[in-house]
């Protein structure tokens, strides 16, 4: 049968970071939607994957975070190399820098060589961020915005259940406090400044939850990939190279419209990626902040 599957759906590359699973914002199981729907050679996991700061209360974890997990697990056994740079949330994983597990590479940063060749960083960024050197400082923010998030949930039902429009005030509080961040830190500029005294092109990056393509003459490529909270988006590579932010409203009708159709062999689409890619691809960064 011919392969029908749209090729909006089949990238070389996929960036995602800040999913957050195990809190209360996680758009889990759009989430594992996109993953089960989408088709890459190159997977990159940009920190914060899991949210170790909160989920240790028990009954925080659920079924549909395990099955993102498993969707993750999933993409290697159809051949994908999925690369993990952890963040501050799930820090705990830096204790495995530098390991393999099958197609699985965990680091501190990664290069990646795009297929037009240019040479990115990718990396949380989290340590460019001096906020999070106060840790406890930090920590009470996140458990402020989880605790924030589980009343908004159970106001707006209480809401929707007598008929009115909910409110969403917890994504105010995060996303006012992540520009905050970002501007009191100089992130984006820092991360570019540090990218170019390292030779690359540019830098792909997670943390602050504010997505966001720009290439300015100078001072290089500066991605983020935003986050699974609540934006719904990721960074994706064509098979030119050209890069690409997609949200989930973008994404869901693409995948609807898959549903309808026969989907190509994982096998294939690698190979026809693998024909494109021309020996580009990521290799370990070996430099450190």
């Amino acid at each position: 049968m011919p392969d029908q599957t749209p090729p909006s759906l089949r990238f070389r590359s996929v960036f995602v970071s800040d999913v957050h699973l195990g809190s209360a914002g996680c758009m889990v199981e759009e989430f594992t939607q996109f993953l089960n729907g989408v088709q890459c050679q190159y997977l990159y996991l940009v920190g914060d994957i899991v949210d170790l700061w909160v989920v240790m209360k028990e009954g925080k974890w659920r079924q549909a975070h395990t099955e993102a997990l498993q969707s993750i697990l999933a993409k290697t056994r159809e051949g994908v190399k999925v690369f993990y740079t952890p963040g501050n949330h799930d820090a705990f994983l830096r204790r495995l820098n530098g390991s393999e597990f099958g197609n699985i590479a965990l680091g501190h940063s990664f290069e990646h060589v795009t297929a037009d060749g240019k040479r990115l960083n990718v990396i949380h960024g989290d340590l460019f961020d001096n906020s999070v050197r106060f840790v406890p400082v930090a920590w009470l923010a996140a458990w402020a915005y989880e605790g924030l998030t589980v009343f908004n949930n159970k106001w707006n039902a209480r809401r929707t259940s007598r008929g009115k429009k909910s409110i969403e005030f917890s994504s105010v509080f995060k996303k006012r406090l992540k520009r905050f961040i970002g501007r009191r830190t100089d992130f984006a500029e820092n991360l570019l400044e540090d990218a170019r005294f390292h030779g690359f092109d540019g830098v792909v990056c997670g943390h602050i939850h504010k997505p966001q393509i720009t290439d300015t003459v100078g001072e290089g490529l500066y991605v983020n990939t935003g986050d699974w909270v609540e934006h719904g988006t990721v960074v994706v590579e064509h098979l030119d190279g050209r890069l690409e932010l997609l949200r989930w409203e973008e994404i869901r009708p693409r995948l609807s419209a898959l549903e309808g159709g026969a989907g190509g062999h994982p096998a294939s689409i690698l190979m026809a990626l693998e024909h494109g890619a021309q020996g580009c691809g990521p290799t370990s960064s070996k430099h450190w902040v």
